[in-house]
C-alpha cells in the first residue's frame, strides 16, 4: 500500500503542473480576447466620429475587463442617436436584455467568461452593423475578421478552461493605476457595480485616504454585508416573482428583470425631455436646469446624484444652457414625471430663477423671459415657439 501511495503521488504531480499550466494559458488567451474586444469598441468610437463615439473609445482603453467593455457598448448605444428604421424596436429591447443580462449575470457570479464573451461579443458586433447602416457604410471586412477570430478563441480549445473562469476576470494589470476601482476586492466592485468605473483625481485620492485610515476595511465590509443582505432580498423577490424554481432558476429571474430594465433605458432614451433657453441681451448669459424627484420637496439631490438608487445606468438630468442653446435630460429611474428647477450659476450658491415646475418625459419646453424688463423666466410648452419667437424684442445671442 504504501509503494501504490508513493506512485499515485508521482503520477499526480506531472497532471497538477500541467492544469497549472494550462489554467495560466487560458488566462492569456482571455486577455488577448479581452484586448481584441477593446479593439473593436475603439474602432467603432471612432468611425462615429461624435461625442459618445470619442468616450468609448476611451473607456475601452482603460476597460480591464468584460462587463467593463459590456458597460462602455451600453453607453455608447445610450448617447447615440439612431434614427433609421434598421432596428426594430422589439429586437433593440432584445439587444439590450442581453446585452445587461451579461452585465447583472457577471456582477451575480452566474456567468463564466465563455458566457459573457460570447454575448459581449454579439452585442458589440450588432451595434456596429447598425451604427454602420446608420452613417451609410459598409461594414469593413477586418472588423468582421476580428469579430469571427474572437468567436473562433472562444470556441477553441481551451473553451472548457474560460468556462472555469469568471466572467469579470481582469486582464493586463500591467497598466492599471495604483489608486483604481479595479484594485478593489472582487466581491466590493459586484456589490456596489464598480466594474470599469473610471476613479476622478478626487475620487482616487479619497480612496487613497481610506485605505490609510485605521478601520475603513471594517467599516467598507460592513457596507458590503448590508448591501449583500438587500441584494439578496431583492433576488428571492425577483425568482418568486418569476415563479421559476430549479437550479435555472436565478438566471430566469435575472432576466425577467432585465428585460424590464431593457424597457427602462429604451423609454429614457427614446422620450427625452426637451429644453430650449431663449433669452434677451439682458436676461443671464447662462443658466442650469436640474430635474428633482417629486418626492424631493427640497431639492435637494437631482435625480440619480447618489449613485446605486438609478442602477447605475446613467442618464442626465442636469445641463447648462446659453441662449438660444437646447438640451435633451434623460433622468434615470423608473419614475416619469419630476420637478424642473432653473438656476442662474454663481460660484458659491446658485441663484434660484425658476422655483419649479412639474415635466414628464417627452415634453418639450422652451423658457424664456418676458418682453418689458420683465426679470421673472417663464415656461412655454414647445408648440408656442413660433409666437415667443416673434414676441423677443432683442434677436436672440448665440
Amino acid at each position: 500500500m504504501p509503494a501504490a501511495t508513493g506512485q499515485d503521488e508521482a503520477t499526480a504531480a506531472p497532471a497538477a503542473v500541467a492544469a497549472v499550466g494550462t489554467r495560466e494559458i487560458a488566462a492569456e488567451v482571455a486577455s488577448r480576447i479581452a484586448d481584441t474586444l477593446r479593439m473593436l469598441l475603439s474602432v467603432l468610437g471612432s468611425v462615429l466620429s461624435s461625442e459618445a463615439g470619442q468616450v468609448a473609445a476611451q473607456d475601452a482603453a482603460s476597460a480591464r475587463s468584460l462587463p467593463a467593455i459590456g458597460k462602455a457598448v451600453r453607453r455608447l448605444w445610450f448617447h447615440t442617436e439612431i434614427f433609421g428604421a434598421s432596428w426594430d424596436s422589439k429586437e433593440e429591447a432584445v439587444w439590450l436584455c442581453r446585452l445587461l443580462s451579461m452585465l447583472e449575470g457577471a456582477r451575480a457570479g452566474l456567468l463564466s467568461f465563455y458566457g459573457a464573451g460570447l454575448l459581449c461579443l454579439d452585442a458589440l458586433v450588432v451595434l456596429a452593423e447598425i451604427c454602420f447602416q446608420e452613417i451609410g457604410l459598409e461594414a469593413d471586412e477586418a472588423f468582421a475578421d476580428h469579430a469571427m477570430a474572437v468567436q473562433d478563441a472562444l470556441r477553441g480549445r481551451h473553451w472548457e478552461e474560460f468556462q472555469r473562469l469568471p466572467a469579470d476576470l481582469h486582464c493586463n494589470k500591467s497598466n492599471m493605476p495604483l489608486l483604481s476601482a479595479d484594485r478593489l476586492p472582487c466581491t466590493m466592485r459586484r456589490v456596489f457595480d464598480l466594474e470599469g468605473v473610471r476613479l476622478s483625481r478626487k475620487q482616487a485620492a479619497g480612496l487613497g485616504l481610506a485605505m490609510l485610515m485605521p478601520g475603513s476595511m471594517t467599516l467598507a465590509m460592513s457596507g458590503v454585508g448590508a448591501a449583500l443582505l438587500v441584494r439578496t432580498a431583492r433576488e428571492k423577490r425577483s425568482i418568486t416573482a418569476s415563479g421559476e424554481e430549479g437550479e435555472g432558476a436565478r438566471w430566469k429571474a435575472l432576466q425577467y428583470t432585465c428585460l424590464g430594465h431593457a424597457h427602462e433605458l429604451l423609454r429614457r432614451k427614446h422620450i427625452p425631455i426637451e429644453v430650449q433657453y431663449l433669452g434677451r441681451e439682458d436676461s443671464p448669459a447662462l443658466i442650469k436646469v436640474t430635474l428633482y424627484s417629486l418626492n424631493d420637496p427640497f431639492c435637494a439631490f437631482p435625480v440619480g446624484s447618489i449613485r446605486g438608487l438609478d442602477g447605475g445606468t446613467g442618464g442626465e438630468s442636469t445641463a447648462r444652457l446659453r441662449h438660444g442653446s437646447r438640451c435633451r435630460l434623460r433622468p434615470p429611474g423608473k419614475s416619469d414625471t419630476f420637478r424642473m428647477r432653473v438656476y442662474e450659476p454663481a460660484t458659491l450658491l446658485d441663484t434660484v430663477i425658476h422655483d419649479g415646475v412639474e415635466v414628464k418625459r417627452g415634453d418639450r419646453l422652451i423658457l424664456t423671459f418676458p418682453p418689458g424688463g420683465d426679470r421673472r423666466l417663464r415656461c412655454h410648452a414647445a408648440r408656442r415657439e413660433e409666437s415667443l419667437q416673434q414676441q423677443q424684442e432683442q434677436p436672440t445671442v448665440r
